[in-house]
């Protein structure tokens, strides 16, 4: 859906200027703005930043009044709901018991 979305920009695009483009010109405009895409850094919808201190810590010393109202630590192979919401923040723990990674979702 995405690419169709950007074909179709840079369609649009091509169309409004005055010299005329080939097909690999505009193949070559789209590739490029779809990397341009790719390798833009997600946006942090869940403060992530703002607690990537905790990597590492003890997942046990966490006070849990700090993160965001809808967080959850995650122990190590427990299970989890797979439903997806991308301001929620999971804090997951490794078999150590230490956070080893934060991700939106």
């Amino acid at each position: 859906m995405m690419r169709l979305m950007i074909a179709g920009l840079v369609l649009l695009a091509a169309a409004c200027t005055s010299q005329p483009q080939t097909y690999r010109d505009l193949e070559r405009i789209a590739n490029e703005q779809q990397r341009e895409a790719i390798s833009r850094p997600p946006p942090d919808t869940c403060q992530m930043a703002t607690h990537r201190n905790l990597i590492g810590r003890e997942g046990a010393s966490i006070d849990r009044s700090t993160l965001p109202a809808n967080a959850r630590v995650i122990c190590h192979n427990c299970p989890v709901t797979l439903d997806y919401s991308a301001d929620r923040l999971n804090v997951q723990l490794g078999a150590d018991g230490k956070v080893a990674s934060l991700r939106c979702g």
